[in-house]
């Protein structure tokens, strides 16, 4: 098969192929990292817990959320801090913790929840504000969330997690030179932080330019703090280039057969479609659609925990 950028097709068709096949792949691997992370039976797994927790006295049980945050082990971390919030459902900071693991489980409605009452008793609150902007951009409402982390912003200018959030955001809604520039904004305040880098190469991904992208995936994975995340946002846009050999090597490094098998699939018969690239073509002679215009939910989310993320 001929490399992705091979192809003859004119830019604007092009990108929006990419962008298409980004998002798609983006929401594959991310779902099956959050899966693998979690194991078998989630659900059975913070159910059992919640039996022990209601015996474990509270100074032990924040103990236990803190470290299973640091080992970024998030079902754990959903079920300390949930029984933590159930005694202090009032405490903001507990809120705040116990969405963020529900976010990296991919409980958004409830993270969402959870925000909502916290918002209601601290409005105001930058850490509420920055946590339910990233909850927002993970449930694709990218408008709602801009607002709630442009005030986070202007609250914690040095906060380098709500600078990513904020390009994450502006991705979702098609604002790349914006978002990119939020990115390096997060840049400046954590220096190759491979969370900031990974966001900023899925950006660069979703405008076309996969070369820098895969220079900015590069970096990330080979930082000692990268993660399944890098490597599998890495995947794809290795196989958006043609080079499946690499891309299957990384994607079976964290995913499961199953799911590596589909994420490789789709690619390849994405990309030995002709059809496809002709129904892009057919858009470029049609008026450009305004910046965000595309259903929410066919927009690319960059999001696993606060070691970058956006939401992460």
């Amino acid at each position: 098969m001929k490399p992705f950028t091979d192809r003859s097709m004119r830019p604007a068709a092009r990108q929006r192929g990419i962008a298409v096949a980004v998002t798609f792949c983006s929401a594959l691997a991310l779902a099956a990292c959050s899966s693998a992370g979690t194991g078998a039976g989630t659900e059975n797994g913070l159910n059992a817990r919640d039996a022990a927790q209601a015996r474990i006295d509270e100074p032990a049980l924040r103990e236990a959320a803190v470290e299973s945050t640091k080992t970024q082990d998030y079902v754990a971390a959903a079920a300390y801090w949930g029984a933590l919030y159930e005694r202090s459902p009032d405490d903001t900071g507990v809120a705040v913790h116990y969405s963020k693991a529900l976010r990296q489980i991919g409980s958004l409605e409830q993270s969402l929840t959870v925000m909502q009452r916290a918002q209601i008793k601290a409005p105001q609150n930058t850490d509420v504000l920055s946590e339910f902007g990233k909850v927002l951009t993970a449930s694709g409402r990218p408008d709602q969330a801009y607002v709630m982390l442009n005030e986070a912003a202007n609250a914690a200018p040095r906060d380098w997690t709500v600078q990513s959030a904020l390009g994450v955001t502006l991705d979702q809604m098609g604002r790349y030179d914006e978002a990119k520039s939020h990115y390096e904004k997060a840049l400046s305040l954590s220096p190759d932080n491979p969370s900031v880098l990974t966001n900023l190469g899925l950006s660069h991904a979703l405008t076309g330019d996969l070369d820098s992208a895969e220079r900015l995936l590069r970096r990330a994975v080979a930082d000692q703090k990268g993660d399944a995340y890098a490597r599998q946002n890495l995947a794809i846009v290795l196989g958006l280039k043609g080079n499946f050999d690499e891309a299957e090597r990384l994607a079976r490094a964290d995913l499961p057969p199953n799911v590596a098998d589909s994420n490789m699939a789709y690619l390849r018969a994405m990309l030995s479609q002709p059809a496809l690239w002709k129904q892009m073509e057919s858009l470029d002679s049609k008026p450009a659609s305004p910046a965000g215009s595309l259903p929410e939910t066919d927009r690319v989310s960059s999001l696993p925990p606060d070691t970058g993320v956006a939401p992460r």
